[in-house]
């Protein structure tokens, strides 16, 4: 008899299902109660199981248990259970096998991958073990210990040095490129280093990432400001974007507000935007590890990164970023759930834009509704370099001498201060007590009315307006009139019917204006 006929059934039996919901329910006690002795008999049942030689029918049954309490976390409203987000730790191969599990892969195949698995390693056994019997205790408690947030809370701007430090130290590290592999495996990535390895692309995109954040200058805009930027974000920019229109070569900016993205109707809503961080991009692999090196293609020309969209593949050549500057941007989300080892922020998008694009309209369900804020946030700050029209005050917040030490010793570059930025002026609010406004009589004003905000196109040099209407020799920058008020100090208020509506991007939504 062949040694294939006296192999064991893989088939699941009563005592591998008794073997399964034993390994389960000494998980969920070693989360619930990590001690010594619970660490002990969790250890010694899985020896127990390899010794049995029934690993590969245990862990399809566990596997399937997991099933049946992920399906039990979506009905309790916590959305879709990531392996890699929750367990960032586990081997790539091995995530993505407990998240095929997980989503429902059919069980004649899965069970085929499980055994091969198995048969593989010892190794391999003993983790598909550890770590399914942890996904389950995960997902049975989550309801319990990780509840998802039901609102997104702001970035608070005194955490925001110590923010940025965690979020290095999260990104350094086997978990961080193994998260971020399954992650690229999965094809949830835009912009992907042209190598064929998952997680030498993770290398390259977290090398470059981490430059980014040590380098960044640290913004913080208020709500009012989010609020001004998304509304000049609806209207629409209507020049090219251009160096000294951007705050600082590397930025990170915090919201005030974070930023609800649009979504079809009966798809999940994405997590909120809090956070954008931004820096030069040539397409190459700079601060990635030196062996590091784009898969040859045949041709004479090397492609270095790929651009995944809806109309298909484009390969990217490096270029000289000094010449032709763009800028990458990647947008950062709370995690769904407060699970212990995730980073503080997850990179959820990215995007690039070029000096000699202009953004146009704002698209929504794309890129466009965060890429567009922070741009016009780029323009409320820069507007005082080149107008005398400044709409916007900075406040910085230095950083402790001593805490800035440890910032040096996790890797950050910038002096970690943080600039508090807001509108100037408040618009005044009418008062029952205010006085009725009189009728104006000529040009003299006396009463004061509130002037909704608007973009005109400001001439660097008006000498030479007339003479050079092609605009040769000198050149045009779009500057925001924010919303202020005109009249006298003291008069009273006239009020205005409110013409513009405040986009969903806001969690809240601006009230209808009395039609009487």
């Amino acid at each position: 008899m062949s040694g294939i006929t006296d192999r064991p059934s893989s088939a699941p039996t009563a005592q591998d299902i008794a073997l399964a919901e034993r390994l389960a329910t000494l998980a969920g006690e070693a989360l619930s109660r990590p001690t010594t002795e619970v660490a002990d008999q969790l250890r010694a049942h899985s020896v127990h199981i390899a010794l049995l030689e029934r690993q590969a029918p245990v862990v399809a049954e566990l596997l399937s248990m997991c099933r049946a309490a992920a399906e039990r976390w979506q009905a309790g409203g916590y959305g879709h259970f990531s392996v890699a987000r929750n367990l960032p730790a586990a081997p790539p191969a091995i995530a993505s096998l407990l998240q095929s599990a997980i989503d429902g892969e059919d069980d004649s195949q899965l069970h085929e991958l499980i055994a091969r698995a198995c048969a593989a390693s010892t190794e391999n056994a003993q983790k598909l073990i550890a770590i399914g019997a942890g996904v389950h205790a995960l997902l049975e408690a989550g309801p319990r210990r990780f509840p998802a947030m039901a609102a997104t809370e702001p970035i608070d701007p005194r955490r925001l040095p110590d923010l940025r430090a965690r979020l290095i130290s999260a990104q350094q590290g086997k978990p961080a490129v193994n998260r971020l592999a399954l992650a690229l495996f999965e094809n949830t990535g835009t912009l992907v280093p042209y190598l064929d390895a998952a997680d030498d692309a993770a290398r390259v995109l977290l090398a470059q990432e981490n430059d980014r954040l040590a380098k960044a200058r640290l913004y913080h805009v208020d709500e009012e400001m989010t609020e001004a930027a998304i509304r000049k974000a609806e209207r629409g920019r209507k020049g090219a974007l251009a160096p000294h229109r951007v705050p600082a070569r590397r930025g990170f900016i915090a919201f005030g507000k974070p930023l609800v993205r649009t979504v079809p109707e009966g798809e999940e809503r994405p997590a909120d935007v809090v956070a954008v961080s931004w820096g030069p991009w040539a397409a190459d692999f700079a601060h990635a590890p030196g062996h590091l090196q784009p898969t040859p293609v045949a041709g004479p020309r090397q492609p270095f990164w790929r651009w995944f969209g809806p109309d298909g593949v484009r390969h990217i050549e490096a270029f000289d970023g000094r010449e032709h500057p763009t800028w990458w941007l990647t947008f950062w989300t709370r995690p769904t759930h407060a699970v212990p080892g995730t980073p503080p922020l997850m990179a959820d998008n990215e995007t690039t834009i070029g000096a000699t694009e202009t953004p146009g309209p704002m698209q929504l369900g794309t890129t466009d509704e965060v890429s567009h804020v922070v741009f016009a946030c780029w323009d409320f700050i820069t507007q005082e370099q080149v107008t005398k029209r400044p709409i916007t005050q900075q406040r910085v917040q230095p950083r402790k001498p001593t805490d800035l030490r440890r910032d040096r010793r996790k890797g950050v570059v910038d002096d970690s201060a943080v600039h508090l930025v807001t509108l100037r002026g408040r618009r005044p609010r009418p008062t029952e007590s205010s006085p009725a406004a009189p009728v104006p009589i000529g040009r003299k004003l006396d009463y004061r009315q509130v002037i909704a905000e608007y973009d005109r196109s400001h001439c660097m040099n008006p000498h030479l307006h007339r003479d050079d209407p092609n605009k040769e020799r000198h050149h045009h920058e779009e500057i925001t009139v924010i919303e202020h008020v005109r009249g006298p100090d003291g008069a009273p208020l006239r009020p205005t019917r409110e013409s513009r509506t405040v986009h969903q991007l806001t969690a809240e939504t601006a009230a209808p204006a009395d039609p009487k």
